[in-house]
């Protein structure tokens, strides 16, 4: 191999490492803004929650946060699971989940849940501990109704 050809393949070899280096950096940007407006909109969602239960002094209903969500444009969060109808009344705010959004996210932010709590805190849970949390706070009747009505058609 002469000097010329081997310039070239050091040349290629540069630029390929650079392109990757680049794509994955904008892939992992992407993620983390897509996950902070995702935060973002469930923040939005606990406030008019706390908001309702305040004026009223009951949790809204689903379809009502819905609307809410619709509204908003929360098109990051994508769907979510609202708990209010499982919920008994006296419920702990500071460790009952109200709402939350599982997000696949691939790289150096990985997967998780975006978690509202039903104090409005809202906050990223890694996937992991996310679902033994919930797994504790679920009802029978919950999982079954999930599994029923939620087999990835609805919101």
């Amino acid at each position: 191999m002469n000097r010329r050809e081997k310039r070239l393949i050091i040349n290629l070899v540069v630029v390929l490492v650079i392109t990757i280096v680049f794509v994955t950096g904008m892939a992992n940007i992407k993620n983390a803004m897509n996950r902070s407006e995702a935060i973002r909109a469930m923040e939005f969602i606990g406030r008019e929650v706390l908001a309702y239960r305040k004026e009223h002094g009951s949790l809204p209903a689903r379809s009502y946060v819905d609307n809410f969500a619709d509204a908003i444009g929360a098109v990051r969060l994508g769907r979510f699971e609202y708990r209010a109808p499982w919920l008994e009344f006296g419920a702990e705010p500071n460790s009952t989940i109200l709402a939350y959004a599982k997000k696949n996210y691939h790289g150096i932010i990985s997967a998780g849940y975006v978690v509202l709590w039903l104090d409005g805190r809202v906050e990223w849970i890694e996937k992991d501990a996310f679902e033994q949390l919930l797994a504790h706070q679920q009802q029978q009747e919950e999982i079954e109704w999930l599994k029923e009505h939620l087999s990835g058609t609805a919101r």
